[in-house]
């Protein structure tokens, strides 16, 4: 038993770690736009500038199961904190103006994301009654996702109004400030006793659940999100490329109506979560559908209309998709080894968004959009299928 008192998605604690969510990922979005340009100025050519914004996601992606492991042995509240005052260190760094140095830091931060992300999830679920912990990581995903509204037209106005170093030294200012709440939220929260330091066998624990029985309970989940992954990165790689070859130039409305709809829905809709360890199917199948109904849309027409409610379904299935099942995994698994588990989900979600933008740029490459367009309708055919045929697993008692 958690030894926090259980508290609702809008309580002072929650609220402030919404926040620290919001600034992390709010510093990581300036970054993603402002470092290409700079890694430009400095002489980088377009092979470095990958390198070092691919270092990012890739190491992140690779450590996350690990991070899960760690942060389980250790406790998420202490990660929580180490993380956040070594992504202000790095972001100091930055100030160093080196392609090197921007490389490395861009590495480091992958290694601070893992961890930051993992620590941030189990937080929300150790503060949160179980009742409404689905509605408490929609609002998390709703935090983690509000900068990429606005942060990238706010750093291309900037990047010609301030320099190189001020700009660094401005997200290191709201990296310290991140700090100065992580530490006060350090002293605040008080959770249960780290897994690794209960010294208990996995035949002693209360459900009897390995690590090896805890990634078969995450198979379903796991899929699911990879397919859904590969399905979603069409939209922002792809789609304006595909509507500018067909001479349009709707993109900006198609982006503008999904991120709408996501935020609405994220944070209107999250009561709508099932929060008990019942498997979702029904509100899986209608996910499904949805993204499945976007790209056979785009694949019919491409009508001011049709690209309007292409954008619906998709930014329908964006916003509930993701923290359902996060919510569904976190009843299935147990509490001791629920850091590795979503990890592990994690993983295959940026599995899936990291590939799908190769696997479906290299069928537009050798067929068509078209082509593309069908292969995304298939895969949420068959995504579909899954989810229905599926049973699900019980809920354990940790």
């Amino acid at each position: 038993m958690n030894a926090i008192i259980k508290e609702q998605p809008f309580s002072s604690r929650a609220i402030w770690l919404y926040a620290v969510a919001f600034t992390f990922y709010a510093t990581n979005h300036m970054l993603i736009i402002a470092l290409p340009f700079f890694s430009q100025t400095l002489g980088a050519g377009r092979s470095e500038i990958g390198i070092i914004m691919g270092a990012y996601m890739f190491v992140s992606m690779f450590l996350r199961p690990v991070a899960g492991a760690v942060v389980d042995r250790y406790g998420p509240r202490k990660i929580f904190l180490i993380a956040l005052v070594l992504n202000a260190i790095v972001l100091v760094t930055y100030t160093a103006e080196s392609l090197w140095a921007f490389a490395i830091m861009r590495a480091l931060q992958g290694v601070i994301l893992a961890f930051f992300s993992m620590t941030v999830h189990l937080l929300i679920m150790d503060l949160l009654s179980d009742k409404v912990r689905g509605q408490g990581l929609s609002l998390l995903s709703l935090a983690s996702m509000l900068p990429y509204t606005f942060v990238p037209a706010l750093v291309l106005y900037m990047k010609d109004q301030v320099t190189m170093t001020q700009m660094f030294l401005l997200l290191a200012g709201l990296g310290a400030c991140n700090v100065l709440i992580g530490i006060s939220l350090y002293r605040k929260i008080n959770i249960r006793k780290p897994a690794g330091n209960e010294r208990v066998k996995p035949a002693e624990s209360p459900t009897g659940m390995t690590k090896g029985q805890a990634l078969k309970a995450l198979v379903l989940p796991s899929i699911i999100m990879l397919l859904a992954s590969i399905v979603f990165s069409i939209g922002p790689t792809f789609l304006p490329l595909y509507l500018e070859s067909r001479g349009l130039h709707s993109a900006p409305l198609y982006f503008l109506t999904e991120t709408a709809v996501l935020i609405f829905i994220r944070f209107f809709g999250r009561k709508y979560i099932p929060s008990s360890g019942t498997y979702p199917k029904w509100l899986l199948v209608i996910l499904i559908a949805c993204f499945t109904l976007s790209p056979m849309l785009l694949f019919q027409s491409i009508s001011t209309p049709v690209i309007l409610c292409a954008a619906v379904f998709n930014g329908l299935a964006l916003s509930l998709l993701y923290p359902t099942l996060m919510t569904y995994i976190s009843f299935v698994v147990p509490e001791r080894v629920r850091g590795y588990s979503i990890g592990w989900f994690i993983a295959a979600a940026d599995l899936g968004t990291s590939s799908g933008a190769f696997i479906m740029g290299g069928l537009a490459d050798l067929y068509s959009y078209q082509t593309m367009f069908s292969v995304a309708v298939g895969i949420g055919f068959f995504t579909l299928l899954l989810a229905i045929l599926s049973r699900g697993q019980k809920a354990v008692i940790t």
